[in-house]
């Protein structure tokens, strides 16, 4: 018997989310950003992103520990870049 197809798909999201989170961070502004155009706020896609990213490390953390665990620390930095003007 081989990997179901919802295994598969979870799979195929993960190593597909992770390595888009990393490369997504020249995207990351902080909360209170000021550009030329005014006050920004954080962005819808990163959010998604991220939000997907530790979805989907939580979900394969059994099978795939070191993706996920490379998963949620791109989500805990996220947090950091996001929240660090707020602290």
């Amino acid at each position: 018997m081989g990997d179901s197809t919802q295994s598969r798909v979870l799979r195929a999201a993960l190593f597909t989310l992770v390595p888009a989170a990393y490369l997504s961070m020249g995207l990351w502004r902080p909360g209170y950003y000021y550009s030329h155009l005014g006050r920004e706020g954080i962005s819808y896609f990163c959010d998604a992103l991220m939000a997907s990213v530790f979805l989907v490390s939580l979900l394969s953390w059994r099978t795939y520990r070191v993706v996920a665990v490379l998963g949620l620390l791109a989500c805990f930095l996220w947090l950091a870049v996001v929240l660090l003007p707020v602290v």
